[in-house]
């Protein structure tokens, strides 16, 4: 059986996800394609293509689909006001024909209320027919709660039969944070925080917005900026509007005057859009400039309190579901500071947090659920070990790619010892193989890798790419080498984690990868995950000593992950990169 999966309606960070016979073999994100960073407003077009595409690769026809998945259940909320207000989601229905202009000019006028599952249909006919494919007569689509999609993909990927699940984020149809217990895949729920009191995700955002951070990019960057603050008024402030008590009926509550309990859709955002006006104001500074002290304070103050809230939502799991494993999902998942104390802490024996955490993970989740509960089918009870899942470049396509580029180029194949002797030389490299991660971290298919030895390298790897200069670059280091560096460490593959080194002298002798708080959020790897990448970190470690590179994603500033050749030879070319490693070829700048 075939289940494919996408998110609908359109929001924002997009993805599409392939469920065959129990097992994840397929998933990518909008903005791979589109280069739209969160693919905002984006119909989820050009990944599904691709997923019919990997699927024509296995001798699967559109008609072979069994079902497909949304991770939103339209009858759970206010779908005509909250989300039709948006003139670019509208004109983006009408350019890619999946409304008519009758259509368009009907919910233009009078926000008319529409059938999503009509138009998620209409979506696969077109994205089918594009393909110059048979479009079947009978498409089915089940819509699954946007927090059970959530809670989906950390339980059916965790490896466990039993568990406590968190699913913690922005805001789903109209709850923010749920607790559930999970037990042979029958999922209950345990508690149900509404947006308008228990949105820790809106919450972040809106004070990150107020400290002259973009929508989206505000929580990853105010992770790493916290680390330069410390406590002060800003904490004590916002510790007015957030109550935290494990303790009591609900493990932490936000309020801007009185309890609100309501499902009114408008009241949430200002709420806490209110609450970051108050703690905050507005701070202007210029974040690749000089570090202003109030913005990192009030980073610091978030970052906080967001940490205590999940840990008190933690402790509340642990003692209303009495299950001794966690697993987490939402957009405050991918806060690996929070989820590092968490894993300190040691509430929970094992803590596993799905990959794609954000609203890109709803798809794979709300896959599975209709796999099983829908289908009657029966997912895979296995440890997710790597989310190579993207589409695929065949070698002559690279090689083409390579030779069109006129570089200097030599083929190596999977011998990259001269790879790592390049790292080990000073060279800072681009890295391309195989299938692209899904999630927003690099895990060694699309990775920019550097000698961490070098303390200079934290600076100009984040100016070649245009970041601020002040965020941290993670490690990738041979699992069997974790103990190493970090304290009480676990193995863990997603970069989506922090631990903490083990001293200041660790932390000396790989300077690029230690943030200013003596952590790090660490990719581990074995062979068996990924080949080339393990060879490449050991046999760095054979030159310098040191079982550990430097990886951060390869994309410029602004931009998503690279994802095909042509995507990486470009962004390798104009930028500031000495050599690049691309599926066996290695090509030198200088």
């Amino acid at each position: 059986m075939i289940v494919i999966g996408f998110n609908w309606p359109i929001f924002h960070d997009h993805a599409v996800a392939v469920i065959q016979d129990g097992e994840l073999v397929f998933a990518t994100e909008e903005e791979r394609f589109t280069r739209h960073k969160h693919s905002i407003e984006e119909l989820p077009l050009n990944s599904l293509k691709q997923a019919f595409k990997f699927l024509k690769k296995r001798g699967i026809k559109p008609k072979d689909v069994d079902a497909y998945a949304i991770n939103w259940h339209p009858s759970l909320f206010n779908l005509k006001y909250r989300y039709l207000k948006s003139w670019q989601a509208l004109v983006k229905l009408l350019s890619y024909s999946v409304i008519n202009y009758t259509e368009f000019s009907s919910l233009v006028g009078n926000f008319a209320r529409p059938d999503i599952v009509c138009l998620a249909k209409r979506l696969i006919r077109k994205a089918i027919s594009d393909l110059g494919e048979e479009v079947p007569s009978d498409i089915k689509i089940y819509p699954v709660r946007h927090h059970l999609s959530h809670a989906a993909s950390a339980y059916y990927f965790s490896g466990y039969s039993s568990a406590a699940v968190m699913t913690i984020d922005g805001t789903g149809e109209y709850e923010a944070t749920v607790i559930w217990k999970v037990k042979d895949g029958e999922f209950e729920p345990v508690l149900s925080m509404h947006t308008s009191y228990g949105s820790l995700g809106d919450l972040y955002e809106n004070i990150m917005m107020h400290i002259s951070f973009n929508f989206l990019e505000g929580p990853g960057k105010g992770m790493g900026l916290a680390p330069y603050g410390k406590m002060s008024h800003y904490y004590d402030k916002l510790k007015q509007f957030v109550k935290i008590n494990p303790e009591g009926d609900m493990p932490f509550y936000i309020a801007d005057g009185k309890m609100i309990k309501t499902k009114d859709h408008v009241k949430p955002y200002l709420i806490y859009s209110n609450i970051a006006q108050k703690v905050v104001g507005k701070i202007v500074w210029d974040p690749h400039g000089e570090l202003n002290e109030d913005a990192v304070n009030v980073a610091w103050a978030v970052q906080k309190v967001t940490e205590e809230a999940v840990l008190a939502t933690a402790k509340w799991a642990k003692d209303h579901t009495g299950e001794d494993k966690v697993a987490l999902a939402g957009g405050v998942a991918l806060n690996a500071k929070a989820s590092m104390e968490l894993h300190y802490a040691k509430i929970f024996n094992d803590v596993f947090i799905f990959p794609a955490a954000n609203d890109a993970g709803g798809p794979v989740g709300a896959a599975a659920y209709v796999y099983e509960h829908v289908l009657g089918g029966k997912m895979k009870r296995q440890r997710l070990r790597n989310v190579y899942l993207g589409p695929e470049y065949d070698d002559e396509t690279v090689k083409k790619v390579v030779q069109d580029s006129k570089f200097k180029a030599e083929y190596v194949g999977e011998d990259v010892n001269a790879v790592a002797d390049l790292v080990a030389k000073g060279y800072i490299l681009t890295w391309y193989q195989g299938r692209a991660e899904l999630g927003p971290r690099a895990l060694g298919n699309r990775s920019i890798i550097a000698d961490p030895t070098r303390k200079e390298y934290w600076r100009l790897v984040n100016e070649i790419k245009g970041r601020e200069w002040w965020r941290p670059l993670a490690p990738s280091l041979l699992d069997e080498d974790k103990g190493t560096y970090f304290k009480d460490p676990v193995s863990h593959e997603f970069m989506i984690l922090m631990l903490r080194y083990k001293d200041k002298e660790v932390c000396k002798r790989v300077p690029v990868t230690c943030h200013v708080d003596l952590t790090a959020r660490p990719q581990t790897v074995t062979r068996d995950q990924n080949k080339t990448w393990y060879d490449l970190i050991k046999a760095f470690k054979d030159i310098k000593g040191e079982g550990l590179i430097m990886n951060t994603s390869f994309n410029l500033a602004g931009e998503p992950l690279v994802e095909t050749p042509q995507e990486a030879l470009r962004s390798f070319a104009v930028k500031g990169f000495d050599a690049m490693y691309i599926q066996g070829w290695l090509i030198y700048k200088r």
